[in-house]
C-alpha cells in the first residue's frame, strides 16, 4: 500500500465528524449567536432596551418604557416610537397610534434616565 492509501483509511473513520465539525464551524462564521443585541436597532447612534406593556382592559392600549434615555433622549423617542409602531403592526395590521404620552410631546422628559410613552393601537 502507498503512503495515500494509508491515510485514506486511518482518515476515513473521522469523516463524518470531520464533516459534521466544518459545517459546524462554517455556520458559526455566518452570524454570532452568542450576540444578545443583534436585533436591536439603533437610534441616534444608540441601542436602546424598550419593554412594552399591554393594557390588560384594552389590548390595544399600551405603556412603554425606554432605558438609558439620557444618553439620547431624541434617540429614546424614536427608539420609542418604533417599539409601539412594530407592537400596533404585529398585533393589529396598522402603525397608526393614537399617543396619550407622545414621542413629539417636548413635555415629556425623563425619570431616572427612563423615558415613558404611552399610547393606543389606532384601527
Amino acid at each position: 500500500m502507498n503512503f495515500t492509501a494509508k491515510l485514506f483509511f486511518c482518515i476515513r473513520p473521522f469523516a463524518k465528524i470531520i464533516s459534521v465539525l466544518g459545517c459546524f464551524f462554517i455556520l458559526l462564521g455566518c452570524s454570532n449567536p452568542f450576540e444578545l443585541e443583534e436585533n436591536k436597532v439603533s437610534f441616534d447612534g444608540y441601542k436602546f432596551s424598550t419593554k412594552l406593556n399591554r393594557d390588560k382592559v384594552d389590548d390595544r392600549s399600551f405603556s412603554l418604557v425606554i432605558r438609558r434615555a439620557n444618553r439620547s433622549l431624541s434617540g429614546a423617542r424614536e427608539a420609542g416610537r418604533y417599539g409601539a409602531t412594530k407592537f400596533c403592526i404585529k398585533n393589529f395590521g396598522t402603525s397608526d397610534i393614537a399617543w396619550v404620552l407622545s414621542p413629539d410631546d417636548n413635555n415629556v422628559g425623563l425619570t431616572d434616565k427612563v423615558l415613558e410613552l404611552s399610547g393606543r393601537c389606532d384601527i
